[in-house]
């Protein structure tokens, strides 16, 4: 962990605004990503990411750097705030809408039609599935980290990432 990421860290803990306003900027955009991923509706996703957020700074005491690096623990928040949030929904799904929720990227802006056909591919997902998807290839987590955020076992995980993947394929063979 960077030594100004510990400091703000502590910052926040002592209530001082400035660690709070640090660690809600670099970490306040992923966290609506993940979110995003799961629920689907950008309203939904910026109302979850401010409660993570409420929640993680209610509960930053908890937080002990040498179980889980930050990011990995306020993943964690938001990907169970989330999970509840489908579950009182009775896990209505609803594919992302046209990406507003999503900061904008080449690979959005893109007028490859594979990018686009695989784009509905993972719209067709489960949240679950789309999660370990974002988890494991946008922010590039290591099964362990993956592990803490969603309390699946590493082994179980790789099983699944294999099974969500051949259902991308078939998902992508069925439209072409």
């Amino acid at each position: 962990m960077a030594d100004q990421e510990k400091q703000m860290i502590l910052a926040a803990q002592r209530g001082q605004t400035d660690g709070y306003k640090y660690l809600m900027g670099r970490y306040g955009r992923q966290v609506q990503l993940l979110v995003a991923q799961m629920v689907g509706d950008c309203r939904d996703a910026e109302e979850l990411t401010q409660d993570t957020f409420v929640r993680a700074f209610e509960h930053l005491k908890d937080f002990d750097p040498e179980r889980a690096s930050f990011q990995t623990w306020l993943s964690r928040i938001a990907y169970r705030h989330a999970l509840n949030h489908l579950r009182s929904h009775g896990l209505a799904t609803k594919p992302l809408e046209e990406g507003r929720c999503l900061p904008e990227s080449d690979e959005a802006n893109s007028t490859d039609e594979r990018l686009n056909r695989l784009d509905e591919a993972i719209d067709r997902l489960r949240p679950e599935e789309r999660t370990l998807l974002h988890l494991h290839y946008y922010e590039e987590r290591s099964l362990q980290e993956i592990a803490q955020v969603t309390g699946v076992a590493a082994g179980p995980l790789a099983n699944r990432l294999q099974r969500i993947r051949q259902k991308l394929r078939k998902l992508l063979d069925i439209d072409h």
